[in-house]
């Protein structure tokens, strides 16, 4: 009998040290979850009477939990929702990505969470941010129109937080990308008159990597940086010769079919690692429109320099014949 005895306790010894395992030490140190009771009725700050956030940016200073009681204790915080809790509603009337942060200022161990549903799911929300110290943040949060709720909290000790600040900003979105990041979009080389123009591939410039041609055909590599499309409209015959200088590595190649640039990429260059000119010349086998991607290996791009000679006849085509599409 004393030797049940003895192995129960250790598994109980060892069940408890495993228990502890899971959370780190600092957390452990704290302490078993400890709850505060729930408010005798509804008050402010509850699921059915919330502080309302109709716009942004909202800032709220002197913001309290104290008082209010522990209505919900069984969210996706964990142990930190054992304290007393407020809730707040915000509203979007249109998608919005949004930048939540809580400053508890000197208390501890406090939470925060984000959810489309109160009382708040009892496993995942959209986003928490816990912690024993410090400012608590939910950053970056794309959210589609409609009614969201904040909920802050505390893991006693400390009960409540007797004094924090609450900021909610609509995060600056990026800005658009280029109209002729896309096929769609293609700039018309000859409509735009120039012979030489720079281009900026990066994100900055508001380029993305959307096209890339299949290696080892086209060029012979693929390219994942940023590129541009411009289009030309080319007779049977003709030819044009199309240069590029970025200050990365960078391709250069034409294609015919807007829909499926990839796979109906007819020529292009990729001959030089690094900062190089890259030189493409192309015969049209067919009238019609062709489309020419000024690309990246790189994948965060750079700015490129291109230069184009006017479309002749093959017939025509001489060193001293070629000249600039425009004088």
């Amino acid at each position: 009998m004393k030797r049940c005895h003895l192995m129960l306790t250790i598994f109980l010894v060892l069940g408890v040290a495993s228990l502890a395992g899971a959370m780190d030490k600092e957390e452990a140190a704290h302490g078993p979850t400890a709850y505060v009771a729930p408010p005798a009725n509804s008050i402010m700050g509850s699921c059915a009477t919330p502080v309302v956030i109709s716009s942004l940016p909202f800032s709220a200073t002197a913001q309290t939990n104290c008082g209010l009681g522990n209505t919900y204790a069984a969210t996706c915080l964990g142990n930190y929702d054992g304290g007393e809790d407020i809730i707040y509603r915000l509203d979007l009337a249109a998608s919005t990505t949004i930048d939540i942060v809580m400053n508890p200022g000197t208390t501890g161990w406090t939470g925060i969470l984000l959810d489309s549903a109160c009382p708040p799911n009892a496993t995942t929300c959209i986003a928490t941010n816990t912690g024993s110290s410090g400012t608590r943040s939910i950053l970056g949060k794309t959210l589609a129109a409609g009614s969201y709720y904040i909920m802050v909290d505390t893991w006693p000790t400390p009960n409540c937080i007797p004094s924090f600040t609450l900021d909610i900003t609509a995060a600056t979105p990026p800005p658009p990308p280029a109209a002729h990041d896309v096929c769609d979009g293609a700039i018309d080389i000859q409509g735009q008159s120039l012979a030489s123009w720079d281009v900026n591939l990066t994100n900055a410039g508001t380029y993305y990597n959307d096209y890339s041609p299949v290696a080892p055909s086209c060029t012979g590599y693929t390219a994942n940086g940023p590129d541009a499309v411009y289009s030309i409209n080319l007779a049977a015959g003709e030819e044009i010769m199309i240069s590029e200088l970025g200050t990365c590595d960078t391709s250069i190649w034409i294609a015919t079919d807007c829909g499926n640039l990839a796979g109906s990429c007819v020529a292009g260059a990729d001959a030089v690692g690094g900062s190089a000119t890259e030189t493409v010349t192309y015969t049209a086998a067919a009238a019609g429109t062709y489309y020419v991607i000024i690309d990246s290996y790189a994948t965060g791009g750079c700015p490129v320099t291109v230069t184009v000679n006017a479309p002749v006849s093959t017939e025509e085509s001489t060193f001293g014949t070629l000249k600039a599409m425009f004088r």
